[in-house]
């Protein structure tokens, strides 16, 4: 289960109700919560912002990644 998945299921919130919020569709947020896609950056930002932090951008980058140049 990735960042944003357990955001908003810990909190109950409706992908719709958050993809709203962030201006998405409510696709998006599935596909973001699926691993289907990753945001670009500025919909990592919205998020990170959306969540107060609890879905840093940093966590939608994973370790391999991070390593490489």
């Amino acid at each position: 289960m990735n960042a944003l998945s357990k955001y908003l299921e810990d909190r109950e919130i409706k992908q719709s109700s958050f993809a709203n919020h962030i201006g998405v569709k409510q696709g998006t947020v599935s596909r973001l919560r699926n691993g289907v896609m990753r945001p670009s950056l500025d919909l990592a930002l919205a998020i990170e912002s959306a969540t107060n932090g609890e879905v840093p951008v940093s966590s939608w980058v994973s370790a391999a990644e991070e390593g490489s140049t």
